[in-house]
């Protein structure tokens, strides 16, 4: 009971929670930003709808990473990119001019970030100590 704890040797254990508990934040977040789409009276459409599903992607990616955090990061950052990417073309085509750049750094930018901390989390070598 009063067994004492060695020090984790590597930061894996450190990133991946910080990668869960940032997954979780953001992944609350836009939820909440695709059912108050999904339920509007005006539905999406054109662009947004692109945009809509792309999200819905990143947010499984984002779960998946919770098992496979090196390959489910990777696909969060990927995902991450092209919604920055698709954000900023639907805000082109809805023309919200110079605002199209913070579109695409907010919806991109956090997903970035939560797929870099995966992609760290599972890189760590494990040295054949118990943690």
């Amino acid at each position: 009971m009063n067994e004492i704890r060695p020090i984790p040797k590597s930061r894996g254990t450190l990133f991946g929670w910080m990668a869960r508990l940032s997954s979780l934040a953001i992944t609350s977040v836009f939820v909440l930003i695709l059912c108050l789409a999904v339920t509007n009276e005006d539905k999406p459409q054109g662009p947004a709808v692109t945009v809509l599903v792309l999200l819905a992607l990143t947010v499984a990616a984002s779960f998946a990473a919770w098992r496979w955090q090196r390959a489910g990061g990777a696909l969060v950052i990927a995902g991450g990119l092209v919604l920055g990417v698709a954000a900023y073309s639907a805000s082109q085509a809805f023309g919200l001019g110079s605002s199209g750049l913070l579109s695409a750094f907010l919806y991109g930018a956090p997903w970035a970030l939560v797929g870099i901390l995966f992609w760290i989390s599972g890189g760590r070598v494990t040295d054949g100590s118990t943690e």
